[in-house]
Parts: C-alpha cells; structure tokens; sequence
C-alpha cells in the first residue's frame, strides 16, 4: 500500500502546484498585496508573482507527466522551502498578510492561523516530497558517506 502511495505523490503534489498557479492567474491581487505589504515595489512584486505562477505550472506539469522527474523533485523541495520560509516569516509579523496561498483565505479567523496552516501544510508537502525523492531514486551502497570519505581521501 505504501509503495503505491509513494509512486502517485508526485502526482498529488504536481495538481497541488497547478491548482495553486491557475489560483494566482486568476487572482493574483492577494500574493501582489502580499508582497507589496513587505515594502516590494508594486512592479518587482508582480513580476514575482509572474515569475512563481510559471514555475509552479512548469513544475506541475513535469510531477503529472514525470518527465524528469529526479529534476523535478528536488526543484519542487526547493521552491516549497521557499514558500514554507516565506510563510513562516510572515507568521511573525504582527498583522501578517495574507499569503494567497491555494486560495484558502477567509476560511481562518485570522491571518496568523492561515499562516500556521500553510507551514503546517507545505511541512506535509516537503515531507512527502522527501519521502517521494527517497523512494524513486533509492541511494546505492556506494554512496554511504563513509564511503565517499574513504574515496576522496584516496584519491588525493
């Protein structure tokens, strides 16, 4: 059973990155506001937001089609890393933003519980992510670090 979960997760999490990205085509006001509140000039703001829609429906479409798909894990960790700091960091403002994340605003009662149910959930993401790249691309004995120590020092 756990085999089978693991093999569609990068499907999972490839709809999760286009339902977010069609979410920001069609409202992008939230994560422009939101940016724009961290004092980023409205221009360079919705450029970011441009520029995170592309990649979440370019990473979206590689996780669905698993074309590449070592590249398209560990770019994906990278962009929800960024999201979770992003998120973590507006949970600590004092009236935080709202991030327009997944278009889950208005079903918290405060911003603050919107951001810690984004870490919460982008926590799952990385997880699962993790656990995702572990699965498809196993570590040969070869690459223990020991092994790898005993090779550099070696080979010098």
């Amino acid at each position: 059973m756990g085999r089978v979960f693991l093999k569609h997760i990068p499907k999972l999490i490839g709809f999760i990155f286009i339902f977010a990205g069609c979410s920001k085509l069609l409202m992008p006001g939230q994560a422009t506001t939101a940016l724009e509140s961290l004092d980023i000039p409205y221009g360079l703001a919705n450029a970011i937001v441009i520029a995170v829609t592309i990649l979440e429906l370019y990473l979206g479409v590689l996780l669905i089609l698993r074309i590449d798909l070592r590249y398209a894990l560990v770019v994906s960790t990278c962009l929800m890393l960024a999201f979770t700091v992003y998120i973590w960091y507006l949970s600590t403002l004092a009236h935080a933003p709202s991030c327009g994340c997944l278009g889950l605003t208005g079903i918290f009662k405060s911003r603050k519980q919107e951001a810690w149910f984004g870490l919460l959930r982008n926590c799952l993401i990385l997880w699962a992510l993790k656990l995702t790249y572990d699965h498809h691309f196993p570590r040969k004995p070869a690459e223990s670090l020991g092994e790898l120590a005993h090779h550099s020092t070696t080979n010098t």
